[in-house]
């Protein structure tokens, strides 16, 4: 059974908890970068497999899934790879459909959700967006490369590339403001460093902290809560004390591959409130565990992290095929803690 959103809100408050909270998610689409005007199933699934989903595994808050709408069309540009192209971007209207067809989504994902439950969007940073762009506008389509393809572009013009960063950015904002003005109670702000040798720590400090600080000015304007996404899907490393001076209430990484515990990540991020844990491939214990080792492993990071501003999750999105028994498992483990414990 959800929690209350009172008891929720106490973790998000960074208050001392009676229930740990606990929520995770997963993609309702088989490939989450198929853009959703291609494909008009994209867009029903995401509303419809979202409700199911959430009534199935009983979610105590919801950070809705957005599949479909991680890239756009890029203002002026008819190839982002070439940068004769690029350099002509402009800024997205304020009726883009992009826009328009994401606040008809997020207003229809949370009209059958229960109005007592925290509903956060997503939305990822400028650096993501034009790396997945650039992939998916090249011959095969393949984001595997996108890391590779932003750095090729970024080393020989890099002027091209920050000018167009700039620009994404802006139509980012536009983006968060959907998710206030369709009825969410916060930002899931997705942003990671580019995994490739070539792009170093002056690039992030330079270039990508200050477009990302940016956002999470917006986001910080518009909503009483954001949760900072330090994203290590399909095992991205990021040096977790570069994002230390990102203001979001709450921080999610992921634990194993950036060597930062529950705990020792709330102490390196000032005591923040933290989200995760758990590991999110189908290697891991919530996807191929038994309940007790479920049980064991949600036990053991809250035994670390404690039941101040903490909330169980996982590292990134689960695999879309994770057993709905075991995130049940996992829920039931945080809720029940510190009554097993015998101290609540």
């Amino acid at each position: 059974m959800a929690l209350t959103r009172k008891a929720v809100l106490a973790a998000f408050n960074d208050e001392s908890e009676e229930q740990v909270p606990f929520s995770v998610w997963h993609h309702f689409n088989p490939n989450a970068h198929t853009v959703a005007k291609l494909d008009p199933t994209i867009f029903k699934n995401d509303v419809e497999k979202e409700h199911a989903y959430v009534k199935a595994v009983d979610s105590d808050f919801v950070k809705l899934m957005d599949d479909g709408y991680f890239t756009y069309d890029l203002q002026g540009v008819s190839d982002p790879n070439d940068p004769e192209s690029l350099s002509k971007i402009e800024p997205i209207s304020s009726d883009n459909e992009w826009l328009q067809e994401q606040y008809q989504l997020v207003t229809d994902q949370i009209a059958g959700i229960d109005s007592d439950r925290l509903v956060f969007t997503n939305v990822f940073s400028a650096v993501t967006v034009l790396k997945w762009e650039l992939a998916l506008t090249r011959p095969g389509k393949d984001t595997s490369v996108a890391n590779q393809v932003f750095a090729d572009l970024y080393t020989k013009h890099p002027e091209v590339v920050t000018n167009a960063l700039k620009v994404i950015n802006q139509d980012i904002i536009k983006q968060i403001k959907v998710g206030k003005q369709a009825g969410v109670d916060g930002v899931f702000f997705s942003t990671q460093e580019i995994q490739d040798d070539r792009i170093d720590q002056q690039f992030f400090n330079d270039v990508q902290k200050q477009l990302d600080l940016e956002l999470i000015d917006v986001i910080n304007a518009n909503f009483e809560f954001g949760i900072l996404h330090v994203c290590g899907h399909n095992g991205a490393e990021n040096h977790l004390p570069w994002f230390t001076d990102y203001d979001l209430p709450v921080v999610n990484w992921a634990t194993d591959i950036d060597g930062y515990s529950l705990s020792a990540g709330k102490e390196l991020f000032h005591n923040k409130v933290v989200l995760g844990g758990l590991g999110s491939t189908a290697k891991d214990v919530l996807y191929s565990g038994s309940q007790e080792q479920i049980q064991a492993k949600v036990d053991q990071l809250i035994a670390d992290a404690g039941t101040t501003g903490v909330i169980i999750g996982a590292d990134c999105t689960l695999p879309a095929d994770t057993p709905e028994d075991h995130i049940r498992w996992a829920s039931e483990a945080a809720h029940s803690y510190l009554k097993r414990q015998g101290v609540k």
